[in-house]
């Protein structure tokens, strides 16, 4: 039986350093994003109640949401239990939008991707910076399914599913801006940005979200595709925080602010590509077969 050494990429591919330091930061990026809504949930959770019970379910259901966000944002954070708290997240990234999101590509694609993300933690953990490497903790994952880190078939089609995932947000994107080309045109033209700029951003999002599916030049789409998300998600979808005075009020709004949810989306896609160049796309991928897998 094939070990995950096989399907890991080598220090030599990215160097294990910035790995290591990229692997952080996603843990970080998906981290924010859960702690933050889960915080807020708990803070208020009628407003969620009442979407869960507009939906035809038990309201209640926001009470171990609220749990699952802070328990596994806090756990995948610290890289403690990474695996586990991975993969409770993963499939709550799958079944929630698929939901409750159903209607919002936006969402919807993002969250999808932060599963993608969530499914490389689970198969090759949190990095060396973390508290699992550190106190060399009993995975749980690893007991519990050890064919998600011996069985490299399973490892290799997983690794492809989560590129798949990852890559959707920005094919999806070109498909909302072609559909909807009059609306995206005004939200480029409102936040001062030309309709060239979107068209160019159009062909990055085709082309590079094409190579992230089959896995071509992927480290290098990857790295681009962070720089588009974040440069996006500060123009487009910043929710306008005050950052400049030291008030409980003012954080108190910032806190609750309502427009933070499409700009948290983007956080969580940047920590999907970060894991992604972090490990790279897998044997099942046209990296492998050109012989560019680390």
């Amino acid at each position: 039986m094939a070990t995950i050494a096989q399907s890991k990429p080598s220090a030599d591919a990215v160097g294990f350093a910035a790995a290591s330091f990229a692997l952080l930061v996603a843990r970080i990026c998906f981290a924010s994003d859960f702690l933050l809504f889960g915080s807020r949930k708990f803070y208020d959770p009628s407003i969620i109640y009442k979407l869960i019970d507009a939906h035809h379910l038990p309201g209640e259901l926001v009470y171990p949401t609220i749990v699952l966000q802070i328990g596994c944002g806090f756990l995948v954070l610290i890289g403690l239990q990474t695996r586990l708290a991975a993969a409770m997240l993963a499939w709550f990234c799958i079944v929630a939008p698929s939901i409750f999101w159903s209607d919002h590509l936006e969402h919807l694609s993002r969250d999808y991707a932060a599963a993608g993300g969530f499914l490389l933690l689970v198969l090759f953990g949190p990095g060396v910076l973390s508290l699992d490497a550190r106190w060399r903790v009993r995975d749980w994952i690893a007991g519990l399914v050890p064919a998600v880190v011996t069985n490299t078939t399973l490892i290799e089609r997983v690794m492809a599913i989560a590129r798949v995932l990852i890559a959707f947000p920005f094919l999806g994107d070109v498909v909302k801006k072609l559909l909807f080309l009059g609306p995206q045109t005004a939200l480029y033209a409102q936040a001062g940005l030309s309709a060239d700029i979107m068209y160019a951003v159009m062909l990055i999002e085709s082309a590079l979200g094409i190579a992230v599916l089959v896995g071509w030049h992927t480290r290098m789409a990857t790295a681009v595709l962070v720089l588009l998300t974040v440069c996006l998600a500060f123009a487009l979808r910043n929710p306008g925080y005050d950052v400049a005075v030291f008030d409980p009020g003012v954080m108190l709004k910032n806190f609750l602010n309502r427009n933070a949810a499409t700009f948290f989306k983007d956080v969580t896609t940047v920590g999907a590509l970060l894991t992604l160049w972090a490990y790279g796309p897998g044997r099942l991928s046209l990296d492998a077969r050109n012989g560019r897998l680390g």
